[in-house]
């Protein structure tokens, strides 16, 4: 018959391992800060739970029974495993972890920067996973949710129960293909205005209000394709006369292999910035704060390189 736990008073364990220890009631007693009295009829129960004298006296002190032998090991295994748990100054030891850190993020950041990352992590843990997931319609439930640890994307959502950090900015470009009838090595604003563009129709208004930018209320662009991801934006643009708005290091990353023009913006744009988020509910776990740590370092070698 399975022992129902709740039968036995958790709180006689530290005090049969203080005794296994120490060897003696009176020194068990001072250790943790008890009267003799109370660490006996503590024993008293403990042995009434398990069935066991767990101690013989001697004139040495109390030595453990086999039984209490046997107890001593596994419950000390067990203390010393739920104090690491639960110390608020617990240390991650990434090098023996198992677990699996999900981020969700857009195709942009798997192209630029997870091999970077990865990498880096490798360097720390042989063991630790990694799963990135699309961003979808949903994702901020999932954050609030605890189902992923963390999110990247250039705004922060407006719910306090999340947070997060800029870790990043990206310029913005174009992209054309070279030998582009109408576009060679230079985009003035006429040229963008009239061009047919590739987009990605999700993010158009929330990320990239263009009419605002070019200072054009109401002007929508000539759309040719919509597509799901960023890296489509740039085989689609390298392969037909539409052009794409993009981030820079994305575009330099994929100009030679696409033989792509790299444009400077018509106008002057304001970077967009790259935030790192994450639920305030995991706001003090180790690993995920040392995850961060090293997405923020990953960023940071990013921008000086």
């Amino acid at each position: 018959m399975k022992l129902n736990l709740r039968s036995i008073d958790l709180n006689l364990l530290p005090v049969f391992t203080a005794v296994v220890e120490e060897g003696q009631l009176s020194r068990a007693a001072e250790r943790l800060g008890m009267s003799q009295p109370a660490v006996s009829a503590a024993l008293q129960r403990l042995r009434l739970s398990v069935d066991d004298a767990l101690f013989i006296r001697s004139r040495s002190g109390l030595t453990p029974t086999p039984r209490a032998q046997v107890l001593y090991q596994q419950v000390n295994n067990g203390l010393q495993t739920l104090i690491e748990a639960l110390d608020p100054g617990q240390v991650f030891n990434p090098a023996h972890s198992e677990r699996v850190l999900r981020l969700i993020a857009v195709d942009y950041f798997e192209t630029l920067v997870l091999g970077s990352l990865i990498r880096e992590m490798r360097r720390h843990s042989q063991t630790l996973g990694m799963e990135v997931l699309p961003q979808q319609e949903g994702w901020q439930r999932q954050l609030l949710n605890a189902e992923v640890d963390m999110a990247l994307d250039s705004q922060l959502p407006e719910d306090e129960r999340i947070t997060g950090e800029k870790v990043s900015e990206e310029e913005l470009v174009v992209v054309a293909r070279r030998g582009h009838p109408l576009i060679k090595g230079k985009l003035d604003l006429e040229d963008f205005l009239q061009a047919e563009h590739v987009v990605l129709p999700l993010r158009e208004r929330r990320i990239l209000p263009l009419d605002e930018i070019l200072g054009r209320p109401g002007w929508r662009r000539r759309i040719g394709a919509h597509v799901s991801q960023y890296g489509n934006l740039l085989a689609v643009a390298s392969q037909t006369d539409m052009i794409a708005t993009v981030p820079k290091r994305l575009a330099l990353m994929q100009e030679k292999s696409l033989k792509l023009q790299v444009l400077d913006f018509p106008v002057p744009a304001a970077a967009v910035p790259i935030y790192l988020m994450w639920p305030k509910a995991l706001d003090k776990d180790p690993a995920h704060r040392w995850f961060r740590g090293l997405l923020q370092e990953t960023f940071r070698h990013l921008d000086r390189a």
